[in-house]
């Protein structure tokens, strides 16, 4: 079990770097955009750049895919941990592992409606790039996905450490 969390932090080591060359995508695509539509406008050069808003959204949600999933793994989600940590450490332990369970089936659901995002966007194409969305709709399973494994990999770890799972907020996990 343990390499499977190990597979699963490499994994995650991976997608980092994919992070990072869409941040990177995104922060460029937005520049130039800038950078056409006012400083180049200052100077009477209307130039037009439509892609770079097209590929910057569409970089944004792989972005948010793929950092949810990330974030899974190290348990920092947005929750409500008041509850938890104000009932007695069992039932606390207790209502977050129910927690997760709950965050599993809805990854579940979610990656299910992603796939029939998917037929959708195989007949829709991107206005500027003529793209198929395919590319675009598929961060959503896949992103899902890695939410699920990597939801499965917390709950082994904590497990198998022993730990308390209401304390577990990613800075022991590498």
């Amino acid at each position: 079990m343990i390499r499977l969390v190990k597979l699963v932090d490499s994994l995650n080591c991976a997608i980092r770097w994919v992070l990072a060359v869409c941040l990177l995508g995104m922060t460029l695509c937005t520049l130039w955009q800038v950078a056409v539509r006012f400083l180049l406008g200052t100077f009477s050069l209307n130039i037009a750049a439509p892609w770079t808003e097209e590929v910057a959204r569409y970089l944004m949600i792989w972005v948010i895919f793929l950092g949810a999933s990330i974030a899974c793994r190290k348990a920092q989600l947005i929750s409500l941990d008041v509850v938890v940590f104000s009932l007695p450490k069992k039932i606390g332990v207790f209502l977050r592992y129910v927690s997760l369970v709950v965050c599993l089936g809805f990854f579940v659901l979610m990656v299910q409606l992603g796939m029939e995002f998917l037929e959708f966007g195989a007949i829709e194409s991107s206005p500027v790039l003529s793209m198929p969305k395919t590319w675009v709709y598929v961060a959503m399973p896949l992103g899902f996905s890695l939410m699920i494994v990597n939801t499965v990999a917390l709950i082994i770890e904590t497990i198998s450490r022993g730990e308390d799972i209401r304390f577990t907020n990613g800075e022991n996990i590498e």
